[in-house]
């Protein structure tokens, strides 16, 4: 079943949200280049902070972007308003980014907008910048407060019931909610 597209919205972030993923990318820099270059990955440390363009897929509850509308709400439950206004939750363990939309939409359950009918529930892609900084592998013990990586993408696991529980190697989990730039809405159905 192909994805039926509505709109595509740009996402004009406030200044303090891009002063923050900027801020961070040059702390990830300074970083790799004090460590010096290990390898190419290091290498692109230093440059851009191994900056990404990765998917999130998201839901909102809102009418974002319908009939012209660009106005955030300020809902409760509505993911893509709140990320858009405040960036994502420091309060997550990793933000996942994945990197095809395809991937991304496979992790919101199919039903959710049948399941979360009576609140409105729509899903969205977020087409975002990722600074991926230093990557650890799934495989090996991580602390994401130890500073020695600032995200991780999977070993190559997936569950062979075509759930994915663990990550695997189109996923990488980013520790820091200033690491990732929301810079598109996709708003789509299924």
């Amino acid at each position: 079943m192909n994805p039926e597209i509505h709109r595509i919205l740009k996402i004009h972030n406030s200044p303090k949200i891009l002063t923050r993923f900027e801020e961070y990318r040059e702390l990830v820099k300074a970083k790799a280049a004090r460590n010096g270059a290990m390898g190419r990955r290091d290498e692109r440390c230093i440059a851009d902070g191994n900056e990404l363009l990765r998917f999130n897929c998201s839901t909102f509850t809102c009418d974002l972007g319908l009939n012209g509308s660009t106005s955030i709400c300020n809902q409760q439950y509505c993911s893509v308003c709140g990320i858009i206004k405040s960036g994502f939750s420091p309060k997550m363990d990793g933000i996942s980014t994945l990197s095809t939309s395809w991937r991304a939409q496979m992790a919101i359950p199919e039903d959710v907008e049948e399941e979360f009918k009576f609140m409105n529930v729509k899903r969205s892609m977020l087409v975002c910048r990722v600074v991926a900084g230093r990557v650890g592998s799934e495989g090996k013990e991580i602390n994401k407060e130890d500073g020695g990586f600032d995200s991780v993408i999977g070993s190559g696991g997936g569950s062979g019931s075509g759930a994915y529980t663990k990550l695997d190697e189109d996923e990488l989990l980013v520790f820091n909610p200033r690491a990732v730039l929301p810079c598109f809405i996709i708003v789509y159905t299924v």
